[in-house]
């Protein structure tokens, strides 16, 4: 039987599921690939907390931490 592995970057059981769903949760939004809202190209990433910037045409716009709303 196979497992599908999470980033938990080690969290282990003395964190407790909740916190660790959390974090899961947190970091696979992070890590999604996001589209520019300019150019169209998948090259979207977050810079620094809240900063994204397209790595094609250079657009920066602020957002939220771990997504853009």
């Amino acid at each position: 039987m196979k497992r599908k592995r999470k980033a938990l970057k080690g969290l282990g059981p003395k964190y407790g599921t909740s916190v660790r769903k959390r974090y899961t949760k947190a970091l696979s939004t992070l890590r999604a690939r996001r589209q520019c809202p300019r150019c169209g190209s998948y090259r979207f990433k977050r810079v620094a907390i809240g900063i994204w910037e397209c790595e094609k045409c250079g657009y920066k716009v602020a957002g939220a931490a771990y997504t853009i709303s």
